[in-house]
């Protein structure tokens, strides 16, 4: 009983807005690809959903994530945590599987989205490449939150970072380039694109 009690307080800790609302950064992706590319009879080809997913799900995991390492300070209760009885790896451990939580929540959230508003989708071929780098950026980011106590850094490494890679194209990082899973299917910043445009027709 008292296991499920600390479950159910750190979860309500963690899963507060700050987490939710970086979420619907997909879902209201979808809504937009749709109004702006988007006929009744026009399907999503799955090169398009690959690399949206690999752009945008790492920034909407790593900004979900970025509060949970720092909830104690910025709340002001990092002494009354500190007197607790409880080991010291039981909060991080708590808090590194609330960001995976976070990060499916982020995954199906968007996927749902892309079902609703484009139709069917291949969502297991299309998920597979972007959840490496999503894991990634979700650790540096609970990694600065860690490391600086303040839910403002750790967003912001997360959001430099992830604009930087799409700015360099990895010529900083190299092998940890962030997008190298799609690197093949562009040659400029773009996400998602009808089949017919000025990036070319994307297959399948």
């Amino acid at each position: 009983m008292k296991s499920r009690s600390s479950l159910v307080y750190e979860a309500r800790l963690a899963f507060g807005l700050s987490a939710i609302l970086p979420a619907l950064g997909l879902p209201a992706y979808a809504v937009l690809s749709r109004l702006l590319w988007g006929r009744h009879d026009t399907e999503l080809p799955l090169s398009s959903l690959v690399i949206t997913l690999v752009i945008l799900l790492p920034l909407a995991s790593g900004l979900s994530a970025a509060h949970l390492m720092t909830i104690e300070q910025e709340e002001n209760f990092a002494e009354l945590r500190h007197s607790y009885p409880e080991p010291a790896w039981r909060l991080p451990v708590y808090r590194c599987g609330a960001a995976l939580m976070l990060l499916l929540f982020c995954a199906t959230l968007g996927l749902a989205a892309f079902r609703l508003i484009w139709g069917p989708l291949d969502f297991i071929a299309a998920l597979s490449p972007a959840l490496p780098p999503a894991i990634y950026l979700t650790g540096l980011s609970l990694f600065s939150g860690r490391l600086t106590r303040s839910y403002w850094v750790a967003a912001g490494v997360t959001m430099i970072y992830w604009f930087l890679e799409i700015q360099t194209r990895g010529q900083v990082t190299g092998a940890l380039y962030l997008f190298v899973t799609v690197h093949g299917f562009q040659s400029g910043v773009g996400y998602i694109v009808p089949e017919k445009s000025s990036y070319g027709k994307l297959k399948t």
